[in-house]
């Protein structure tokens, strides 16, 4: 293992760089392990034709008119773009050949040519600015050379001995610029960081207003094989972005059409129609949902006054009182007298709400019914509604042939595969036609054993699933003492199918649920009255652990029954439950429960499941036969993650860690610890890893008799490339410290490893080794052709993707102090993937990968739930306003976690 000074992004600790597994033979994997198969992958091979390969960056000064005045934004970038092409026509270095340069949008400029600072003069030119509707004097100043790319020389050292942390960025980012450039300049497409979307493309309308844009990813990645000239790939996918419709605020297309915006998003996913009248107002859940709906989204604003049509786009701030209401603060008139007497407007609808735009510091309200909502992709940190939500993810998952067939009908719109665009013609860069074809492996499911060593076995042609049939959990748990409460109205009858339902399936999984009316009470309940009082909800839990304490019983078990889904009441459950009273809760739907009049006895054996671990028990685990090696000596699996939170609650909530580790031979049950930490820099690393992992290492050693791990494994989710060595030397460390200071001397081996599911690498089997829907076979690994070209990485796919094109996780080994190989590596993570408790199914995740995203997504429940004082979850709080000993006893009370273990699943 290579240790050096300095890290990439400075600072002097000790470095520690991944193992090269490549160059020592660890990796990639052999024959002996899986049957190989045929892909292909949406990364299409570059080829680069420049003579030297250099290209000259340049920097650049952009001053608009309010150069001085405000930073540059995002949303400037095609106003520079617009500026640098007008510039391009009057440089003298650049107007006899003008795809020889190309612009990132800010401050950098790329060029086939060396020019002298005498070559390259200020300019001013002027531009059509869209937003403000006039042209506007753009200076482009200090253009001056900054660097010589040497791009073929970077991309080929990086090929053969390249390390995490080293990637040729800047020979990277000019190819990018490239690429884009052509696409930038054309007014056609809407441009997204890394996206392009069509202009004249598909939507899809998912109600509330909304539409999604359907369009293209593009990004390039120095990933290839070396011996097959393939040094440098695009990356192409499919992208999706959520937009408002061109819609008026208040003016229907026709009258009782209802389809102005306001209409829209008042009657959400199109299932009932919004009843408003424009003329009395709204009321104020319709300004509430309004105002949530219209805050940072742009609108154009056109007053047709009495000597000419005003026109402007503003930003909404929030809304003001109605128009016939609201007085301007400095002429003491209100909205609606103020355009009366200035534009001789009399308003239509003067209880209408005005809308507050611009900045922030001025007072400006204009009516609605002069506002059109502008087609806009929606703001990062805005939410599309539930509802919205679940309708896009509906209609953008695509089957595999079909998003191949996108993917590269997306690249055909962009200048014929880029063969007609004049940059990269001019740059030297070719794209590949078609997708780069990769050979992987399908790896050999294990085999699972249930109750007795009865086995179940998995299919090969269908991997990724398997049948419990008529066995029984490992070690099934008895729950004696339980409550069901009843929120959804069941009758009499119905309750007692329940009761019967879950003692019937339990017993067929060995699991004693009692049936005697004495063991089981029943408390009812309305959904109105849980909502309505705060308290209610926590005064019957209080109610049955005191009706069994009164019998000289404990409550064992207490299953509440939903009409519907509720998510802020289920939060509170799991708050009083698992911190408050320690019981154990299980949640479920009426509706999901029953199918039609009968109850599904399919859902109770899923429902079985959860219960089983919750309370102690372990549903299955890997045969004997099937058991990696590394797993039948003491060694302690972990899972990591870092959840932070959404961007509209930036600064305000906290970032959780979560971690969980095994306990026990079997790799079936994790102990749990969890940490808040500051959210505000979306901090990577886990702070307190030290101290977690001592924690856990004691626990492990408590469950064992005393020993010891031989052997430490990690996989840690939520870590970016960027931050893979400053993650690995921080934690690493504290890893190591932690098992010094529980005892000199003891240094079990450590291997860490980065599993990360945001990317855009997709496969598309081109052999018969796929599911009905096209999807690759769970087990199919892919580790060389568009790998890591010396550490040691794979892709691997372990489950059964049912919708839309699977997405493959992507393992990547940050260290290893156990030599492991490639072989064992990949078995040993698909394996895992098949004990997580909740299903019989492989997950796409390791077990504790998953489990620890599980522990930190309830932790923020339990957060939320705890930081909102006024009893009820209000997402409006926030944890700003909480004093400074409210957040310390908060943090306190979440990282004291939870008594009982896997209360998760």
């Amino acid at each position: 293992m290579a240790r050096a000074g300095g890290l990439p992004c400075g600072g002097s600790t000790p470095e520690f760089y991944p193992p090269q597994s490549r160059l020592s033979g660890k990796f990639p994997g052999t024959k002996s392990t899986g049957r190989a198969c045929k892909l292909q992958t949406n990364h299409f091979p570059l080829s680069l034709k420049f003579p030297e390969g250099m290209i000259y960056q340049y920097s650049v000064t952009i001053m608009p008119p309010w150069f001085g005045r405000r930073d540059y934004k995002r949303t400037d970038k095609q106003l520079y773009h617009d500026t640098i092409k007008e510039w391009k026509e009057v440089c003298p270095a650049a107007k006899h050949n003008t795809a020889a340069w190309v612009f990132d949008g800010h401050k950098q400029l790329f060029c086939t040519q060396a020019y002298r600072v005498e070559e390259l003069p200020d300019q001013k030119v002027s531009v059509w600015c869209k937003e403000e509707e006039r042209f506007l004097d753009m200076m482009i100043k200090d253009v001056e050379r900054v660097s010589d790319i040497r791009v073929t020389r970077d991309i080929m050292e990086w090929a053969v001995s390249g390390r995490s942390g080293h990637v040729p960025q800047d020979a990277l980012q000019a190819l990018d610029v490239v690429l884009k450039e052509a696409i930038n300049l054309d007014l056609n497409f809407y441009n997204i960081g890394r996206q392009h979307f069509p202009m004249d493309g598909e939507t899809l309308d998912v109600g509330f207003g909304k539409e999604v844009w359907i369009g293209t990813f593009s990004a390039v990645r120095p990933y290839g094989w070396k011996d097959h000239e393939i040094l440098i790939t695009l990356n192409v996918d499919t992208a999706n972005k959520p937009a408002t419709r061109n819609l008026h605020l208040t003016n229907e297309s026709a009258p009782g059409k209802a389809d102005s915006y306001t209409h829209c998003v008042l009657a959400g996913d199109g299932r009932r129609k919004a009843v408003v009248n424009f003329a009395r107002g709204l009321n104020d859940e319709q300004i509430k949902t309004m105002e949530k709906d219209l805050k940072d989204l742009k609108v154009k604003y056109v007053l047709p006054a009495k000597d000419k049509v005003h026109k402007r786009q503003y930003r909404v701030n929030g809304f003001k009182k109605p128009a016939s209401k609201e007085i301007i603060p400095d002429l003491k008139i209100s909205v609606a007298e103020y355009f009366k007497t200035t534009h001789e407007v009399d308003l239509k609808y003067p209880n209408m709400p005005c809308l507050w735009v611009g900045p922030k510091q001025k007072t400006i309200y204009i009516p609605m019914e002069f506002c059109h909502m502008e087609k806009q992709p929606m703001p990062r940190k805005k939410k599309l509604p539930d509802d919205a939500v679940a309708k896009m993810i509906r209609a953008t998952a695509v089957k595999p042939m079909d998003r191949q067939k996108k993917i590269i009908d997306g690249l055909k719109k962009n200048n014929a595969m880029y063969k007609d665009d004049p940059y990269a013609r001019e740059f030297g860069i070719n794209v590949s036609g078609e997708m780069a074809k990769l050979t992987g492996r399908v790896l050999d499911a294990p085999v699972i054993e249930y109750s007795g060593g009865k086995v179940a076995n998995i299919n090969k042609s269908t991997p990724g699933k398997w049948f419990q049939d008529k066995n029984q959990y490992v070690m099934a748990q008895s729950c004696k003492s339980w409550c069901v409460m009843d929120l959804a109205g069941l009758s009499e009858n119905q309750f007692k199918e329940v009761v019967m339902g879950f003692s019937n399936v339990g017993k067929e999984v060995g699991m004693t649920i009692s049936k005697q009316r004495e063991d089981v009470l029943r408390i009812t309940g309305t959904m109105r009255q849980a909502e309505d009082m705060a308290g209610s909800i926590e005064e019957k839990i209080k109610q049955a652990i005191k009706h069994f304490e009164a019998e000289g019983k404990k409550l064992e078990l207490m299953l509440i029954i939903f009409p519907f889904k509720a998510g802020f009441l289920y939060d509170k459950i799991k708050q009083l439950g698992d911190m408050k009273y320690n019981i154990t809760t299980q949640c479920c739907l009426k509706t999901v429960l029953y199918k039609g009049d009968s109850l599904n006895k399919q859902v109770v054996g899923n429902i079985c499941l959860k219960i089983n671990a919750k309370l102690g028990g372990i549903n299955h685990i890997l045969a004997p036969k099937s058991k990696p090696a590394v797993l039948k000596r003491p060694v302690m699996v972990m899972g990591a993650d870092v959840s932070h939170p959404a961007p509209e609650s930036r600064g305000l909530k906290p970032s959780i860690a979560a971690i969980v580790a095994s306990v026990e031979p079997k790799a079936a049950n994790y102990e749990v610890e969890i940490r808040i930490q500051d959210g505000g820099q979306n901090e990577e690393v886990i702070q307190d890893m030290k101290q977690v992992t001592k924690n856990l290492l004691v626990k492990f050693h408590a469950a064992n008799k005393g020993r010891k791990p031989e052997k430490i494994i990690m996989f840690r989710d939520g870590v970016s490339e960027g931050q893979f060595l400053t993650v690995l030397a921080r934690e690493l460390l504290a890893m190591r410290q932690a098992c010094k200071e529980l005892e000199e001397g003891y240094e079990p081996q450590i291997t860490y490893i980065v599993v990360q599911k945001r990317h855009h690498t997709r496969f598309f089997p081109a052999d018969n080794n796929k599911y009905k829907n096209g999807n690759a076979l769970a087990g199919t690994v892919v580790d060389q052709g568009i790998n890591h070209p010396t550490e040691g990485d794979f892709y691997l796919l372990s489950h059964e993707g049912i919708q839309g094109t699977s997405r493959p996780c992507h393992y990547q080994v940050l260290w290893d102090d156990s030599d492991f190989t490639a072989d064992e590596l990949e078995v040993l993570s698909y394996y895992l993937c098949h004990l997580y408790s909740r299903c019989t199914r492989a997950v796409s995740y390791p077990t504790p990968t998953y489990y620890s995203h599980l522990v930190a997504d309830r932790a923020r429940k339990h957060h939320n739930e705890l930081a909102s004082y006024d009893g009820g979850s209000t997402s409006g709080s926030s944890f700003n306003e909480l004093s400074e000993n409210q957040k310390r006893d908060i943090k306190k009370l979440v990282e004291e976690g939870v008594k009982k273990a896997m209360y998760f699943v």
